[in-house]
């Protein structure tokens, strides 16, 4: 009896030893099989896609990478997303499998519609010791993705419905379509040229951007803000369409050309629009940058035009506020007098504050004309108000005057400076005044 249990024993052991080396063999064999790829693909040296009805490789140019699309009459090089190439390369490096098929290669391949797939992909290395690396992938009729690589010829994969459309992209989804490259911190120089236009160049110095052109406004100030938002919209600009075949504009002179100066470069970010004479609705542009044409709309161009007027420091005066004492405002046939003392301003003779005059003088330094001075006014406008700033010592800060004038447009009034010049400006620090020193009794000097 001892030597049937005994035998019953060895019996088990053995099967249980040979269950445990046919499930660790399994798993091991589950593990190879799952494996798609065994090295990266950090160090490649291009990527030949041709999908159904395309054909591009993507080329790495040192850090950079490039888009060749072949073509008649020739091949268009056009610059490509570095990240989004990176991106794609570690996607198809990191594929897990759902299944894997072993078998004859060329059965494989016809079992799995690889034999034509609807994607082809050849990795060239940078290390020209590595063979290229072969890939396909196919839809089957349940919607799977089916794959192939060089590196496993004798083995098929199965992937889930989403991967063929993950790697069967266009060549649209990696061309950079970034139609200026400069750095906006780095900016020295900005020209802007219109054939029948305002044109306009400025540089930065010192204390900002100056106007070099035109010559009317050579030296004068340029507003730095306005300069500041509108190299910010051309660093963000995207062309609409490019072109990936050879095309010149229909019209040899450029409605409209941008250059900008950054860093040490001597040679501008440029880019040029043209008229399309059959297409009103949309600009042929040809930039520096982009190695082909780009279509751009009509509406996006447009506001790409700023006016000598526009970019201009249109600041009606300077003022340190801090300097201000004394405030005396005439409105019609009263006069003020309003000293600032510790607890704050006060009319001469009054016991109460006037809140908002600090308010006020902020808003005189904030004053920009709303379009061109004059010399003189038209016989429309009347006198409503006169303002003189003074320090603490009596002398005379500045002094301006209100104008209303019917024939500006709501919300303007007219402001003469010191210099003689009548600006249009907002009436909101008029109506402000207005509003602090109404008609009534007023302390004289």
């Amino acid at each position: 009896m001892r030597r049937i249990l005994f035998l019953v024993f060895i019996l088990l052991a053995a099967a249980l030893a040979g269950g445990a080396y046919w499930y660790r063999t399994s798993m091991e064999e589950q593990v190879a099989a799952s494996r798609w790829l065994s090295y990266s693909l950090d160090k490649v040296k291009s990527v030949n896609i041709q999908g159904e009805g395309e054909a591009y490789t993507l080329v790495a140019d040192g850090r950079n990478w490039e888009t060749r699309i072949a073509g008649e009459p020739s091949t268009v090089s056009a610059g490509a997303l570095g990240d989004r190439v990176r991106d794609y390369l570690n996607r198809l490096s990191d594929l897990v499998p759902l299944l894997s098929f072993e078998g004859d290669r060329s059965n494989l391949l016809k079992r799995h519609g690889l034999v034509e797939p609807g994607l082809k992909l050849v990795v060239q290395f940078r290390d020209e010791s590595i063979p290229p690396l072969h890939i396909r992938f196919s839809r089957n009729e349940s919607g799977k993705t089916s794959g192939w690589n060089s590196e496993t010829p004798d083995r098929a994969y199965e992937f889930g419905n989403e991967v063929f459309g993950q790697f069967a992209l266009p060549a649209a989804h990696f061309l950079d379509t970034k139609v200026f490259h400069f750095d906006e911190e780095r900016v020295y120089q900005v020209q802007l040229v219109q054939p029948f236009g305002s044109s306009w160049l400025v540089k930065r110095g010192t204390n900002g951007f100056t106007f070099v052109l035109p010559g009317y406004l050579k030296d004068k100030g340029a507003s730095g803000s306005e300069l500041k938002l509108y190299l910010h919209a051309l660093a963000l600009l995207r062309a609409g369409k490019l072109i990936l075949q050879p095309a010149e504009p229909e019209r040899g002179m450029a409605a409209l050309t941008i250059k900008v100066w950054a860093g040490k470069d001597k040679e501008p970010s440029m880019v040029e629009f043209f008229t399309i004479e059959d297409d009103p609705k949309h600009y042929f542009g040809r930039s520096s940058w982009l190695t082909v044409p780009f279509l751009l709309d009509a509406e996006s161009v447009s506001q790409l035009v700023k006016s000598s007027f526009d970019v201009q420091g249109r600041n009606v005066f300077t003022l340190d506020i801090s300097q201000v004492a004394v405030m005396v405002v005439v409105n019609g046939d009263r006069r003020y007098v309003v000293r600032r003392e510790n607890t704050g301003w006060r009319v001469e003779g009054g016991e109460k504050n006037i809140p908002g005059i600090d308010m006020a003088l902020w808003r005189f330094t904030e004053l920009q004309f709303e379009a061109l001075p004059l010399n003189n006014l038209a016989a429309t406008a009347v006198k409503l108000m006169h303002c003189r700033l003074l320090d603490g010592e009596g002398n005379e800060l500045k002094a301006v005057t209100f104008y209303a004038d019917p024939q500006l447009p709501p919300g303007q009034c007219w402001m003469k400076n010191g210099d003689g010049m009548y600006y249009p400006v907002s009436s909101r620090l008029l109506k402000d005044l207005q509003g602090m020193f109404p008609s009534g009794p007023g302390k004289t000097e």
